[in-house]
């Protein structure tokens, strides 16, 4: 089977990670595999390689600012371009608008590079093989990659499709999703101790903490409110290969929008994203929004504005429609 190279660096690997669908459907209509080239920060060998369309995963040698690493950087730009020719792709895609990863993939053998063209990039694509017709032209944001690969695929919607999935009869625990970026993103962890008491109370027996390297407080924090009420695996101290088990037996997932929210719609798991700093993503019915107040501006600090008592009535309503209370032994499946 051919292959085809995609270059996107990804602006975090949430973001990334929910492209997926996009690039799925480019595969199929080239009827290739794809070798994927990406910042080592989406972490995207973990998830990507078990799946059917995806060759290879590549992590950029990356660039550094700065006049002083400039000799650094053209010795950057040709382990990138060696790392490509290995290949020898005849076709790539480049899903970013920065001129280096264009300028990477022309100087590398591809003959057939295709950019989103935005602004600077505009000058060095031919008009069919960008998604931008003119340096002028106003970004298209985060759909912008689904966008183009509509007008690659001549498609008029591509559906959603998720990376894999497990038998949801298999399932049996609840995903609680502390990790963030950054505080912007980063709901309290007393609201969370007060969302896994009401799940605790709907019969909810066994939990997933999801959290980041610097999250063994708020796992200590839940130790001490549940001791042995309950069964709890913590991931503070796990890379993402190890917590991408337990995140595949997760029946739902609730936490903050982060690359494993992402993640866990990507293995087919209804999951709740708490939204504060920016606007939601529609790109699966798998995601249940729960936003800022109309009248509440985005901002670092306005995720503090979700009150507790909004995000369980929206999850009661979530559980209603499931099927209400976890019943001990037995197994809640998605209508």
């Amino acid at each position: 089977m051919n292959k085809i190279l995609i270059i996107d660096p990804g602006k975090g690997w949430g973001q990334f990670v929910s492209k997926m669908y996009c690039y799925q459907k480019l595969a199929n209509h080239q009827n290739s595999k794809i070798v994927f080239l990406t910042k080592k920060s989406t972490q995207a060998e973990h998830y990507l390689k078990p799946c059917s369309f995806c060759e290879d995963v590549i992590y950029l040698d990356e660039s550094k600012r700065g006049i002083k690493n400039i000799l650094t950087n053209i010795k950057s730009l040709i382990k990138n371009i060696q790392k490509i020719n290995k290949f020898n792709f005849k076709i790539c895609y480049v899903f970013h608008p920065s001129l280096r990863y264009l300028f990477i993939a022309n100087f590398s053998n591809i003959k057939n590079v295709w950019g989103l063209g935005f602004k600077f990039q505009n000058f060095f694509l031919k008009k069919h093989k960008k998604f931008y017709l003119s340096f002028f032209s106003k970004t298209k944001g985060d759909n912008e990659a689904l966008e183009f690969i509509k007008k690659i695929t001549l498609s008029d919607k591509i559906e959603y499709k998720p990376l894999f999935s497990m038998n949801h009869s298999l399932r049996d625990t609840v995903g609680i999703i502390i990790a963030a970026s950054g505080s912007a993103k980063r709901w309290s962890i007393e609201n969370y101790l007060e969302v896994m008491q009401f799940l605790k109370e709907k019969n909810f027996k066994k939990f997933l903490i999801i959290s980041g390297l610097d999250q063994s407080k708020d796992e200590d924090l839940i130790k001490e409110k549940f001791k042995d009420d309950i069964e709890i695996i913590y991931t503070s101290d796990k890379k993402i290969n190890e917590v991408i088990p337990y995140l595949e037996k997760c029946k739902f997932c609730i936490g903050n929008d982060t690359g494993f929210s992402h993640l866990s719609v990507n293995l087919d798991i209804e999951t709740l994203v708490i939204y504060g700093d920016c606007p939601p993503q529609f790109y699966s019915d798998l995601i249940k929004h729960i936003e800022i107040d109309p009248l509440v501006a985005q901002s670092s600090i306005s995720i503090h504005t979700i009150r507790t008592e909004k995000v369980l009535k929206e999850l009661s309503k979530f559980l209603d429609r499931r099927g209400g209370r976890a019943v001990e032994g037995a197994h809640l499946e998605s209508v």
